[in-house]
């Protein structure tokens, strides 16, 4: 994300203001934890942004491992990427780590200048053995975000050949393929696979040649523009401003979430003052808070969608024309008008809109259609029916929608027992290959479909010791087939767009007709904000907390 100086998208220029007195971290965590109680009089001050949230799916703060979007969500904030998506405009690149890069003609080599005077928060000097060292700590680690390396073919084999250091600011990648220049460059604006870590500080805190992954579950050491000062599981973040940052300086001196589940208790705080922003507002209540003069509605395009699929390791969920048939037990159109009204839209193929590959927004095969439904099941061999756990995140859409699923599916008697679980417990079952059906979300991380097609689709070895866990396609122990495998990675070096465009809407059509994953909605990011709140900045994929300024 840019740190650059910002207009409000509520209209007007930003006057920054004089810093303000600090509270006691003590006292702030104090009144974070009376919100229930808490009087109009307990605002936050000026310096400090306060957010409820729901956190139960918040595991660890390693880059190496984090795979929950709230997580991911938090710690951009706190680790740069080597290269930046800009805060209006997602599909535009602009310097991070590196303040420049450049491609050789024949697209062999992108070399990369890191900014030279850049600290760590503890002081150390950031250089591009820094950079280096954190991307092969992934790999050796072999946490989830090594595949994020791995799909560009760089492993823990071949990185001292890919990746170098020709001097202390200056690395260069050779990509063992001739990727098309205009997408490889998105694969390093994730801070999972390439956060510069301060390996000085984290080789203190090794522990049995972790190379500080116990530690950094819970503490931060990356260049951004806050610092983790403090982590209790289920229970509170602390960011504080990193002093020694080299961008634009945060004009919030701290963020503190605090986990709050219920949407009730985070409207209720935030009309009575006690917290900034409610992260997970119901959208029944979207018409009434609009209508309140305390309260700030913002609506921007997200990259985040719903779906669910079935888990093939199950014998009985083999057939497409299962899959099928419960692409016609949605009441598409219905869901949109009523549950979800400014919460998301129909999607019903893999790329989200907005995303270059995707289908056109019409594209909509699919309706309610319950007879069809119950003759797709008979050819699929179940004429009667079958029962099924459905796993589901414990909140809103996934419980309604289920909920929806479950009436639908018994007309057509399918059985379905519905287990709601905090995201932490969902996610692992996910990960694991345990479950039959399974019912979440999910985010993408650049608006090209070469990201929704290595996660979604590509899956070259689906079996249980390939252990892909960021592949959504190996959880459901979905083998896509050659055909797609391969032309996923003929895409990444395909360089007329129009044949990219293409292939992305071809591997579309053969995902919908074969695959266990059924897509319903793309969300809208709804963010609910208390008036004081004057900016806030928010693209397809990410907040950037930095410039968030209030009155």
């Amino acid at each position: 994300m840019t740190r650059k100086n910002a207009t409000t998208p509520f209209g007007g220029s930003i006057a920054i203001g004089s810093a303000h007195a600090r509270w006691p971290v003590t006292l702030l965590l104090a009144t974070a934890m009376m919100f229930g109680s808490a009087s109009a009089n307990a605002a936050p001050p000026k310096d400090t942004f306060v957010v409820a949230g729901n956190l139960s799916s918040m595991i660890t703060l390693d880059p190496a491992a984090i795979a929950e979007s709230i997580t991911a969500y938090t710690m951009r904030s706190v680790c740069d990427a080597l290269i930046e998506l800009d805060d209006d405009d997602a599909s535009k690149l602009v310097p991070g780590i590196a303040e420049s890069w450049s491609v050789a003609p024949d697209g062999s080599t992108f070399t990369f200048k890191i900014r030279k005077g850049v600290k760590f928060p503890s002081g150390n000097p950031v250089t591009a053995v820094d950079v280096l060292w954190s991307m092969k700590r992934t790999l050796t680690l072999n946490l989830a975000n090594a595949q994020r390396l791995r799909e560009w073919d760089i492993n823990v084999r071949n990185v001292d050949d890919v990746i170098r250091v020709s001097d202390p600011f200056t690395l260069v990648i050779q990509p063992t393929r001739p990727i098309a220049p205009g997408l490889f460059p998105f694969a390093l604006t994730d801070f999972r696979n390439t956060a510069v870590l301060d390996r000085v500080t984290i080789q203190k805190h090794e522990v049995a040649g972790d190379m500080g992954h116990k530690w950094l579950a819970t503490h931060s050491a990356c260049v951004g523009p806050f610092r983790v000062t403090q982590w209790r599981p289920q229970e509170i973040l602390v960011l504080e401003r990193n002093d020694e940052y080299f961008g634009r300086k945060p004009t919030i001196r701290r963020m503190i979430i605090r986990h709050t589940p219920e949407a009730g208790a985070q409207r209720l705080m935030l009309e009575k003052g006690d917290i900034d922003m409610a992260m997970d507002i119901d959208p029944a209540d979207f018409a009434a808070l609009e209508k309140n003069p305390n309260v700030r509605m913002m609506y921007t395009p997200s990259l985040r969608i719903n779906y669910f699929m079935f888990n093939m390791k199950d014998p009985r969920f083999r057939s497409p024309k299962l899959f099928e048939a419960f692409r016609y037990l949605i009441d598409y159109e219905g869901l949109e008008k009523t549950l979800l009204k400014n919460e998301a839209r129909v999607r019903q193929s893999p790329v989200p809109s907005g995303v270059f590959g995707a289908l056109p927004d019409e594209y909509k095969p699919f309706k309610l259609d319950i007879a069809k439904a119950k003759a797709l099941l008979a050819e699929a061999g179940y004429p009667n029916g079958f029962s099924a756990e459905l796993i589901v995140l414990n909140g809103f859409p996934s419980v309604d929608i289920a909920q929806h699923l479950q009436a639908n599916a018994d007309k057509v008697g399918v059985k379905l027992k519905i287990t709601q679980m905090v995201g932490a417990q969902l996610f692992k079952r996910a990960r694991a290959r345990n479950f039959e059906i399974y019912m979440a979300g999910y985010g993408f991380n650049y608006p090209d479909a070469n990201n929704v097609m290595l996660r979604h689709a590509y899956n070259p070895d689906n079996s249980d010791g390939a252990k892909n866990s960021l592949s959504v396609a190996w959880r459901a122990s979905w083998d896509p087939g050659q055909w797609i495998n391969d032309t996923i990675r003929a895409a990444q070096v395909e360089r007329d767009q129009a044949k990219r465009l293409a292939m992305y809407q071809e591997i579309q059509r053969r995902h919908m007709a074969s695959s266990p994953l059924i897509y319903l909605f793309q969300n809208q990011s709804v963010t609910v904000l208390h008036k004081r709140v004057k900016t806030f900045k928010r693209n397809l994929i990410a907040v950037n907390f930095a410039a968030v300024e209030k009155e």
